[in-house]
């Protein structure tokens, strides 16, 4: 029993060893093996092009955010508020309807977006957009937890329900969804009338905006719009709509839009070029989809894909990225063994030859796949900016900043949806 636990405890070290051994920012203190002779395949990580960009829209980070803050203060000084009568009870009443779903491929998740939760033949159901669970190997369904959570943690630790599609109606870029034992408690939306929706009235949406979960935000209809066409690129749709200025954006499609009454009035959708110009599928047409009787459903791949610059659709879609460099001969760099045990897992460069490292790749697994990539700028001897794949394929997903450049990162960035912008930078 002693020599087991003995045993134990010596891979207990050994483990512990290898894991947090692999510090990249000291790679300098590290014994140089040999010159390498390797080539990293075409990633996202190579281009040292999206870590300058990220260094530079950091830099003086405390400073822009006061900025930005006494902006937003002097404005609203300036402004005067509408008052939204009932809003907190809305809130209360109806956020935890409202969900959050995640389009699945080949296992990976490729596209975020909302929904809400409608009673039907008695059956807790829930309706979203069409275009939010197209062409989806599976569907996941995360509820609100009762700690508010970020995206990432959210999808990564937190349960989520399998969901399966009951029907779609693309023309009106609408979908209904099942899934098995959901909550009794959780609350169907009582719906309101198209007829009834005029310009200038209080319009409250919810969904999961750029990934900020479960948001509330309010506005006003701006317009109404019967038999109105729209279109993304590959598709074609139409539909009675309200027009609104709610403040809504990628993550939002499929949630609900309610008046001052708590009665749901639509589906946000889409929007248009131009600030303030959104839409959502209007009640009236909803309630005729949960009445149509299913269609069969079949899966076909398609071509719309989400202009998040042009802002045509609320649903957050990942993309696949590539580096129009291609690939990266290291055959110059310099190999370092970081963990010790006898395999190369670090590049080297010094592009200029001054002796100086400016680039540095690593691979911590040891799998043939570079997950690391800490860039030097300045050639200090200190990494200003460290960029990491976390899921190993590719793609840049979060970064540490050493803005002061004492070694320690002050600035944590997050790409959620892996679309080459950054969605949230967080203060150390």
């Amino acid at each position: 029993m002693k020599f087991f636990l003995n045993l134990y405890l010596l891979f207990l070290i050994f483990f512990s060893y290898n894991v947090y051994a692999f510090d990249i920012r000291n790679i300098n203190d590290f014994r140089i093996v040999s010159q390498a002779s390797y080539k990293v395949n075409d990633t996202n990580l190579v281009d040292a092009e999206n870590a300058e960009n990220l260094l530079g829209s950091v830099k003086n980070l405390n400073e822009a955010l006061i900025e930005k803050t006494t902006e937003i203060q002097t404005n609203n000084k300036n402004r005067s508020k509408p008052k939204y009568k009932g809003a907190e009870e809305l809130y209360e009443q109806y956020i935890e309807s409202v969900v959050f779903i995640g389009n699945l491929k080949k296992s990976k998740l490729r596209g975020m977006g909302s929904g809400f939760v409608i009673k039907d033949k008695g059956e807790l159901k829930i309706i979203t957009n069409w275009h939010v669970i197209e062409n989806n190997d599976s569907l996941k369904v995360w509820l609100k937890p009762k700690t508010m959570v970020d995206e990432n943690f959210l999808i990564n630790k937190v349960d989520s329900y399998n969901a399966q599609v009951i029907k779609i109606n693309k023309t009106k870029d609408l979908a209904m969804l099942k899934v098995e034992k959901l909550p009794l408690k959780i609350k169907p939306v009582n719906y309101g009338k198209f007829s009834q929706v005029k310009p200038g009235q209080n319009v409250f949406a919810m969904g999961h905006p750029e990934g900020l979960l479960w948001t509330f935000s309010p506005g006003f209809v701006n317009q109404v719009r019967p038999n109105y066409d729209w279109s993304y690129k590959g598709s074609r749709h139409s539909a009675n709509v309200i027009q609104t200025d709610a403040n809504i954006n990628p993550g939002n499609s499929g949630g609900p839009l309610f008046n001052k009454e708590k009665q749901l009035i639509g589906v946000n959708t889409f929007t248009a070029e131009g600030e303030g110009l959104n839409f959502a599928i209007a009640v009236n047409d909803v309630i005729d989809f949960i009445n149509e009787k299913p269609k069969p459903i079949k899966k076909k791949k398609s071509n719309y894909i989400k202009k998040k610059d042009k802002g045509n659709t609320w649903i957050k879609k990942k993309k696949k990225k590539t580096s129009e460099k291609g690939s990266i001969d290291l055959s110059d760099a310099r190999e370092v063994d970081i963990n010790g045990n006898g395999k190369i897992d670090a590049w080297l460069v010094d592009d200029n030859n001054n002796n100086i490292y400016e680039v540095a790749y690593a691979d911590k697994d040891e799998d043939g796949v570079i997950e690391i990539v800490a860039i030097d700028k300045n050639e200090d001897g200190n990494f200003e900016v460290i960029l990491f794949d976390t899921n190993n394929n590719g793609n840049a997903d979060e970064a540490e900043i050493d803005e002061d450049e004492d070694g320690k990162p002050d600035v944590i960035a997050y790409d959620y949806n892996e679309d080459g912008e950054w969605d949230k930078l967080e203060n150390l």
